[in-house]
């Protein structure tokens, strides 16, 4: 029987298993399946989302196991506040472990403030207007509903606060297009299943990639999150899209 992504009504329930399950290996997993360019992509998301403002108070929704906030951290001003959500507990229980690893050997986390919170992206548990940014990486395209994602974003953020949201792209590039389709629908479930014996998970990642609207869509969508100056870079030849929007 061939793969089926879950319907809107059990895609919560199932994402969260999927990623309750593969959070040990999740950081591994990332870096053999994207050649570790994904730390890249994610260096230059926190550049555009620090560049109007290096210190304050940051969030970063879908955080996962904690990469991105740890670069912001690195890159933000002494006494920057950071707030890292995500609905699994599996997977803030790694950011929180490499967080204490980080503060060892780095002095520069010790001076940055990291909270980690479980919630729901498309409900978040802040007030409107807390926040200098925000920013959702690889994340958005997991939620039931991507516009009230991008919705609750541009709430809590302050006015002139910069979002950021890095994801999956859709390539034109006609003689890599179809190597890519191939790489990411055959190999990366192969993957999956060699690193975390979880085929499944893996399967679900390049479906859910070929429903993910494209990003001139993505671009509509910040805009009717109430965004402005809103920017669409590719990167990878397209396959990544890394969108940038002010709230007004």
């Amino acid at each position: 029987m061939s793969f089926q992504l879950p319907t809107k009504e059990d895609k919560h329930d199932y994402v969260h298993e999927q990623f309750e399950r593969i959070a040990r290996g999740y950081d591994l997993s990332n870096d053999v399946i994207s050649l570790a360019m994904h730390r890249a992509w994610k260096l230059r998301a926190v550049s555009q989302l620090l560049a109007g403002k290096k210190g304050g108070k940051f969030l970063d929704v879908c955080c996962g196991t904690g990469d991105v906030s740890l670069v912001i951290a690195k890159q933000a001003a002494a006494g920057t506040a950071i707030t890292g959500l995500d609905f699994s507990q599996n997977m803030l229980d790694l950011a929180g472990e490499r967080q204490r690893r980080l503060a060892v050997r780095k002095d520069k986390i010790k001076t940055v403030k990291i909270d980690w919170i479980c919630g729901d992206a498309q409900n978040l548990p802040f007030a409107d207007d807390t926040f200098d940014g925000a920013i959702i990486s690889f994340g958005l395209r997991n939620l039931t509903d991507l516009q009230k994602g991008l919705n609750e974003m541009a709430r809590v953020v302050k006015s002139g606060g910069r979002i950021v949201n890095l994801d999956l792209g859709h390539t034109t590039v006609p003689l890599f297009a179809p190597i890519f389709d191939t790489y990411f629908s055959k190999v990366v479930p192969v993957i999956g299943g060699l690193l975390q014996n979880d085929k499944t998970a893996y399967t679900y990642l390049p479906e859910s990639g070929r429903n993910y609207p494209r990003p001139e869509r993505i671009t509509a969508m910040f805009a009717e999150a109430g965004l402005v100056n809103i920017r669409h870079t590719p990167l990878a030849l397209g396959t990544v899209a890394l969108h940038l929007g002010v709230k007004r």
